[in-house]
């Protein structure tokens, strides 16, 4: 293996391990934000004067006029919303198909529930809380599956693996010229 395979290998190793850690951050976050959803629902009393509203005229409400544990609640879910483009884009980098699909799915899952609690301050709409639910459900299994899938390789493992295969190379063309003579 030449010094620019090793690179690659050692480059993708990092993006490997850097998917890994943003994807162990989004599902701290979702947790988080799972329970100041619960939070929300079950102890904060709603402004009356967001019922009604477009939901990012009632999202830029809950921020600025909310009980403070909706505006945690509603930045947090924005903040996630960043951190699953993170994800994507570090998915991509490292091309590996199976993991882009976890990593876009999760997306779509924090941008549904992103919709949906803008919905809920809007309307109050039970299916709104439901639709936030189940759309967390799905990014915390879509990263636990990244967690699962993308091996934890530290960028020494990585070279050292490199090692042995151009050793293996070495014999094996040590050989092919061993039978040529």
């Amino acid at each position: 293996m030449t010094g620019t395979d090793e690179e690659l290998v050692s480059r993708t190793s990092a993006r490997l391990n850097g998917l890994r850690a943003n994807s162990f951050a989004a599902i701290v976050m979702v947790l988080v934000e799972l329970g100041l959803g619960v939070g929300v629902n079950l102890f904060a009393t709603l402004p009356s004067t967001d019922h009604g509203k477009a939901p990012f005229s009632a999202f830029g409400r809950a921020v600025t006029g909310g009980p403070v544990v909706l505006a945690v609640h509603a930045v947090l879910g924005t903040v996630l919303l960043i951190t699953g483009v993170s994800a994507v884009v570090r998915a991509v980098l490292a091309r590996r198909p199976a993991v882009i699909a976890m990593a876009g799915v999760a997306l779509l899952g924090i941008i549904v529930a992103w919709l949906s609690g803008a919905r809920f301050v809007a309307d109050m709409a039970r299916g709104a809380s439901l639709a936030m639910a189940v759309a967390t459900a799905v990014s915390i299994a879509c990263y636990a599956l990244v967690l699962f899938v993308v091996p934890a390789r530290s960028p020494r493992a990585a070279r050292s693996g490199s090692a042995i295969r151009s050793i293996s190379m070495i014999r094996s063309s040590l050989t092919v010229n061993a039978m040529m003579r």
